[in-house]
């Protein structure tokens, strides 16, 4: 496909908690980002969900403010792509109106059903054609307890989608899975290409087969924006919608890594570590079976797959100490007008390092091996401050970033670069401890939201406004700033990893009581 003339491409990126959509204006370098919160309920313990229209009227109207930004965008855009988190289900009509709330991917609701099928051996069985391991918050389970507890909402839907699935249907009318996406729910045989037969006898859903979609291409061309989600979105009815990746391969995308050569980092709600192998390698004998991800999924550019490593340990975390333990230093902040995150971090900069200060171990949603850990801090003292506990708190969400690339690492024989995304990336100080801590190069993009951006890549290629998905790169994310790691840092943190390790074995191995539910 021939290259054509510039315009605006739109990214839309939805995770567990935010919608972002980002206009990149392709002459003028203009980069335009809107975001919004949508909230979930509760309506039950273990029960995590959310509106859908809400979501919907989220989507729409961050992109509405988007297209407001960019000069003449009404009337130049070219394109839309779309990411999105996986796992959950978003329950549908033919028209792609919701029938059910949206089950959310932390639901865990099903949890009783995946603890029999996991004394029963079917995760063991199942790995080596779906490359992941089953937990409550995917479609498989959820679809297996909503037969058992409310069969009428499965009866009364005509598909079952994930979260992007569910916005593009909403944009154009027509409903499809896609790949990259399917391929990371539990329920697909990546290597044919199919959703796997196993698997559903497995869970014993296979009589609602027919919910589950066709499969589109990430570079497919689903459809169009409709009448009604132009009026919604500002959008010009008949701008071609492209089937776009699940959130992780558009993170890698955004992050400009196409191959092997880094691990991608996101540190931000939770801890993502990401590296792409060839597909044909994706075996139990191979990175599959050596690394036993926490997911997997296929990924651009073909023939690729993606190890990911995760658990929700990460910088948001940094959040809740300041907001909840640590009211001090927001105090302080506030009375200066500085941003509490960068003042936080500035003070733990100035202070001398000291082996005998306490360590955090981030477990508030707990432990990727284990969903009853809970964390806190350990080695306090009564000289210890808020500063301490802070400097606690961003250096143990740097060690269990570091527990999962070492493990991704099994996955490699090279010793790579990691290429850091998310809110930690934007301050320097906790960079250069991530380059500390892993004892590897940090490189780190000035592009602020690298789904949206991986997302406008994808549609940019399929509509041959780029070359290539790496032209797409070239053009909307070309630079990396690199932090080298300090070898006094490096020292340093690797003895305070291994008390880190000890106790964070300790308290995985020790769940924490839960209330019945």
């Amino acid at each position: 496909m021939a290259t054509q003339p510039g315009g605006v491409l739109i990214g839309i990126d939805s995770g567990g908690s935010y919608v972002k959509a980002a206009a990149f204006d392709l002459d003028s370098g203009l980069v335009v980002v809107e975001g919004l919160h949508v909230p979930a309920s509760h309506p039950a313990p273990g029960h995590n969900e959310r509106d859908p229209e809400a979501l919907w009227k989220a989507t729409a109207g961050v992109v509405r403010r988007v297209v407001g930004q960019v000069p003449g965008a009404a009337n130049r855009i070219v394109a839309v792509g779309v990411t999105a988190h996986g796992n959950g289900l978003y329950l549908v009509d033919a028209s792609g109106a919701p029938t059910h709330a949206a089950i959310q991917a932390s639901d865990t609701r099903a949890r009783a059903i995946v603890r029999r099928w996991e004394r029963d051996g079917v995760p063991d069985r199942l790995r080596a054609t779906i490359w992941n391991g089953i937990w409550p918050g995917q479609p498989g389970p959820i679809l297996a307890w909503l037969a058992e507890h409310e069969p009428e909402a499965l009866e009364s839907s005509s598909a079952a989608l994930m979260c992007g699935d569910y916005l593009r249907a909403r944009m154009t009318g027509q409903i499809h899975a896609e790949l990259t996406t399917a391929s990371c729910n539990g329920l697909f045989d990546s290597a044919a290409r199919t959703y796997s037969a196993a698997a559903l006898d497995a869970y014993g859903i296979g009589r609602w087969v027919g919910l589950l979609p066709e499969v589109a291409q990430p570079t497919d061309i689903v459809g169009v924006i409709t009448a009604a989600a132009a009026e919604a979105t500002g959008l010009p009815e008949g701008v071609p919608v492209v089937a776009g990746v699940v959130d992780n391969v558009g993170l890698h995308l955004g992050a400009g890594v196409l191959d092997g050569s880094r691990i991608v980092v996101g540190a931000g709600t939770w801890s993502i570590n990401q590296l792409l192998v060839p597909e044909g390698e994706m075996t139990m004998a191979g990175p599959l079976g050596r690394v036993e991800p926490y997911a997997a999924c296929l990924a651009i550019p073909e023939p690729m797959a993606m190890l990911i490593e995760a658990s929700a340990t990460s910088a948001s975390t940094l959040g809740w100490v300041l907001h909840n333990a640590t009211r001090g230093l927001a105090a302080e902040a506030e009375a200066v007008g500085e941003n509490v995150f960068a003042y936080a971090l500035a003070q733990v900069a100035s202070r001398p390092r000291r082996i005998d200060t306490p360590m955090f171990l981030p477990y508030l949603d707990g432990a990727r091996d284990e969903p009853t850990a809970r964390g806190g801090w350990v080695g306090l003292s009564s000289w210890c401050d808020d500063t301490d506990l802070v400097a606690a708190t961003v250096e143990g969400i740097c060690f269990e970033h570091r527990r999962h690339v070492e493990r991704l690492s099994r996955g490699t024989d090279r010793v790579v670069p990691l290429r850091l995304a998310g809110g930690a990336s934007r301050s320097k100080i906790w960079a250069q401890l991530f380059a500390d801590v892993t004892a590897r190069p940090v490189e780190v993009s000035p592009l602020a939201e690298l789904g949206a951006a991986g997302a406008a890549v994808v549609a940019g290629a399929a509509t041959g406004h780029f070359s290539s998905l790496r032209d797409g790169v070239a053009q909307l994310n070309p630079t990396q700033r690199t932090l080298e790691p300090d070898p006094a840092g490096v020292e340093f943190r690797a003895r305070r990893f291994q008390t880190y390790s000890r106790w964070a074995h300790a308290l995985e191995s020790s769940p924490w009581p839960q209330e019945d539910s």
